[in-house]
């Protein structure tokens, strides 16, 4: 009889079932070799060999401990049974045998697989015009949607494609010269005139530089059923762009965000919450679970219904195209239908390994792919721990299911991918557990109105078009609520933590999760390394649900061992995440007059009065926007006086449209020869924003004295620019009585050389050394100005070499002392106590 007394119930604690581990570590496994051998041309055939001699083994192996010739048998070839006290070590070895035939027969599969592609990859005649040089045509045929880039040389499109050679498809990535057609959509066919150039291993095989790219005709079924499909997703398009704040609804669809804005994809990457834009396996379980419940009311059994439910996921997949997100996101959304999010773990895990294992099969170089670890880790982090985080919400804080359950999915997602995301952008984002929360359920009714929509809209009138256009303003209404809920998330405080970025930031992210776990594991008895938990008698006075319950107690090393490991990890977090950021928000200058923002290869200065600390001035934006915000937020600046953009390069107004809000008034550069004032995208975004604008020439002053005075020095205003950096504006800057600025912009030799022509009053306290530092420079300007500080914005190891020796050296025969941001980060000038100023700066002591 137990300790416990007659009819005393004990609690057994759930484990993984056997064998559930079993294909997803093969997988794994194979993942990694995978990983190996398409980053080393010629290894496929290496890998098929390794694993077919190695399967060889397994299978001798196998059949000796069958016949009992290895340790575990008996004489005579039976089976000898094992004694309860003693483990059963044939059985093991089995288990092992068979997990390691399992990861054979994958390898096998996946070496065979990436030597096929390799051939494909390297056809002679496509590797002897790469090295020619020259141009030549090429059917390709998209495999994604065409993505704009900005590397500083002007906005250019890129999209993946497969390119049709004798050998078999080879993936490409395809630039393209001019914008792309509005039914440029995965699966469309194009031919391309344009070089070709070999790329690294790992990723495409070869870059098409195109320069003329025509669509071509549907010639096969399923080229046409894509350009049928093409034709749908333009339809939703079309619509929704006529529909005010229906821009998320294509995305929530099809995964279309061609009318996404910039500003909007920014705080919707900045409160993670872009994957409700692109295709995930949120909405295919959306679709397969909506087809799923229609066949059961019907009637239907469940193998019609699952037929049914892969019938559709398939439809989907085709309407959207062959993209490989979508393919992950339709075998991860089948993993978590079919293991009820982790419910029936039994399930789940070998269903993940079988995901794993089939998208490697299909196309093995997934495996360098960022999206496919973050998908990988998603899934399995809901499958493992949101089961336990779902008890946990709904038992310790009485959260009602219908929340606990998405809360739970995120936190899940969010740990899983944690360290994946810091390889990927800097700082964990603790606002997107909560972002996902809030704009999670607003997701899937934009999808269902969306896709209703894209159905009814090709019927036309009098019926179709209608209820397509009624489905695209409903859809409207969560388009709504989910980017809302990304502003809000994206501006909220301490929405995204400081983290260290980079390999060494993931392992001590990784670290501190490990310790969390493991410290959990021990004190919920999962893990045993002092002994047996003792079980002690129920009492009656436990609540009504626990009565005639067995209690576990864990030894008190244990319980000593587990809460020390979570209080480390939880302490090593908080510190590494607050430590930082609360000492540098105390050692901010109250008083700063000048601040020169760390923005990498750009500028964003921000200017004021100490004496009247309310009115700032930004020089310029940089085109980081999570830096620049970052830095406003730092110096505590909520509204912007002036904003003036000295130009129309992308360094100094790519971040405009995130700031644009803050706003008060701006003074932008003069129109280029050549281009119309109203179809500058400063002028566009300003006035979307409701910016008064003004164009700047010499000879404008604003502001009040003694507060914050401005001169604009140059350009003449009778002067013609043929490009932006001639047109930069030049201003000199009364910050009260704290300092003197003089501004420089982008202007080069030639400028600043009309500029000391002018007579203009050029002295002054801090010099903004103009273009980062470059070699075009009037080495007379800093005598001229006598600057005690200059100030250059300039990247960390840019590849221009900026700053420049030369610019370097006529700072220093001007005696002027240089702060550069690159070295010092983010660098603020107050008034000193003495007189002058004292520098301030973000990162290492200024020298």
């Amino acid at each position: 009889m137990s300790a416990a007394g007659p009819g005393a119930r004990v609690r057994y604690r759930q484990r993984s079932p056997p064998g559930a581990w079993r294909l997803l570590f093969p997988a794994v496994a194979v993942w990694a070799c995978a990983a190996w051998a398409v980053g080393s041309p010629g290894s496929g055939r290496a890998l098929s060999w390794i694993a077919l001699l190695l399967g060889s083994a397994c299978c001798l192996v196998a059949l000796l401990l069958r016949r009992g010739r290895l340790g575990g048998g008996c004489p005579g070839g039976g089976r000898a049974r094992p004694s309860r006290r003693t483990p059963d070590r044939a059985s093991a070895a089995r288990r092992v045998i068979g997990a390691a035939l399992v990861l054979c027969a994958l390898g096998l599969l996946i070496g065979v697989r990436i030597g096929v592609q390799d051939r494909a990859r390297g056809d002679p005649e496509l590797a002897a015009v790469a090295a020619a040089g020259g141009a030549a045509e090429y059917d390709v045929v998209l495999t994604g949607f065409p993505q704009p880039s900005d590397a500083g040389f002007g906005v250019r499109f890129w999209a993946r494609a497969d390119l049709d050679s004798r050998s078999g498809p080879v993936p490409v990535l395809l630039w393209m010269s001019d914008p792309p057609g509005d039914d440029w959509a995965p699966g469309a066919r194009l031919r391309a005139r344009g070089a070709l150039r070999a790329l690294e291993p790992g990723g495409p095989a070869f870059a098409v530089e195109a320069n003329e790219l025509h669509r071509l005709s549907a010639q096969t079924p399923i080229a046409r059923l894509g350009e049928l499909a093409a034709t749908l997703r333009m339809g939703l398009r079309g619509v929704a762009a006529r529909v005010p704040q229906a821009a998320l609804v294509p995305g929530f669809a099809v995964g279309d965000t061609a009318l996404v804005d910039d500003a909007l994809n920014e705080v919707m990457s900045e409160a993670s919450l872009t994957h409700l834009t692109a295709v995930s396996g949120a909405n295919c379980a959306l679709i397969t679970g909506a087809i799923v419940r229609a066949l059961g009311l019907v009637g239907l059994g469940r193998r019609s219904r699952s037929l049914g439910a892969g019938a559709g996921l398939a439809g989907f997949v085709v309407l959207v195209g062959p993209d490989p997100s979508v393919q992950r996101a339709a075998v991860m959304a089948a993993v978590l239908l079919v293991s009820g999010f982790g419910g029936t773990r039994a399930v789940a895990l070998p269903a993940l390994g079988a995901a794993v294992a089939l998208l490697l099969a299909v196309d093995p170089w997934q495996s360098l792919q960022p999206g496919f670890a973050l998908s990988v880790a998603a899934t399995g982090g809901i499958l493992l721990l949101s089961p336990g985080i779902d008890r946990w919400l709904r038992r310790a804080l009485r959260l009602p299911g219908w929340l606990a359950l998405p809360l739970a999915v995120a936190l899940a997602a969010q740990f899983a991918c944690g360290p994946l995301l810091l390889l990927l952008q800097p700082g964990i984002p603790a606002a997107g557990v909560l972002a996902n929360v809030v704009a999670g359920p607003a997701a899937p009714v934009g999808t269902a109105l969306g896709l209703i929509a894209l159905v009814a809209i090709p019927l036309g009138a009098p019926f179709g078009l209608p209820l397509g256009e009624l489905c695209v303003w409903l859809a409207s209404l969560p388009a709504q609520w989910v980017a809302e809920t990304a502003r809000l998330a994206s501006a909220l405080p301490l929405a995204r933590w400081d983290w260290p970025a980079g390999p060494g930031g993931a392992a001590l992210l990784a670290a501190c999760q490990c310790a969390v776990v493991l410290g959990w594991a021990l004190s919920r008895g999962r893990i045993s390394l002092l002994g047996r938990a003792r079980a002690l008698p129920a009492v009656p006075w436990a609540p009504a649900g626990d009565r005639g319950r067995r209690r576990f107690r864990r030894p008190r090393a244990i319980r000593v061992a587990s809460t020390a490991l979570c209080a480390l990890a939880l302490g090593g977090f908080a510190g590494i995440s607050f430590g930082p950021w609360l000492a540098l928000r105390l050692g901010v200058p109250g008083d700063w007059a000048i601040v020169a923002c760390d923005v990498g290869q750009g500028d964003a200065l921000l200017i004021r009065d100490p004496a009247d600390p309310g009115r700032v001035m930004l020089v310029d934006t940089g085109d980081e926007p999570r830096r620049l915000r970052d830095c406003l937020d730092l110096f505590g600046v909520r509204r912007i006086a002036l904003l003036v953009l000295t130009h129309d390069d992308a360094d100094h107004v790519g971040a405009l449209a995130s700031v644009a809000g803050r706003v008060d008034a701006a003074l932008i550069a003069p129109t280029v020869v050549l281009e119309r004032t109203e179809e500058r995208e400063v002028v566009r975004l300003l006035g979307d924003a409701g910016v008064p604008v003004r164009i700047g020439a010499a000879g404008m002053r604003g502001g009040e004295a003694p507060g914050l005075v401005w001169d604009v020095l140059a350009p003449d205003p009778r002067a013609r620019a043929y490009d932006s950096n001639a047109a930069s504006l030049v201003l000199m800057v009364d910050a009260g009585a704290a300092a003197r600025i003089l501004l420089t912009a982008d202007t080069g030799l030639e400028e600043q050389g009309a500029l000391l022509a002018s007579g203009a009053n050029l002295r002054a306290d801090v010099l903004k050394v103009a273009h980062h530092g470059s070699r075009d420079q009037d080495p007379r300007l800093p005598l001229a100005v006598g600057a005690d500080w200059a100030i250059i914005s300039v990247g960390a190891e840019n590849r221009y070499g900026h700053p420049t020796g030369e610019a370097l050296a006529s700072l220093a025969a001007a005696g002027s002392t240089v702060l550069r941001t690159d070295r010092a980060g983010t660098i603020a000038l107050a008034p000193a106590a003495g007189g002058g100023l004292r520098p301030w700066n973000a990162g290492v002591p200024v020298g």
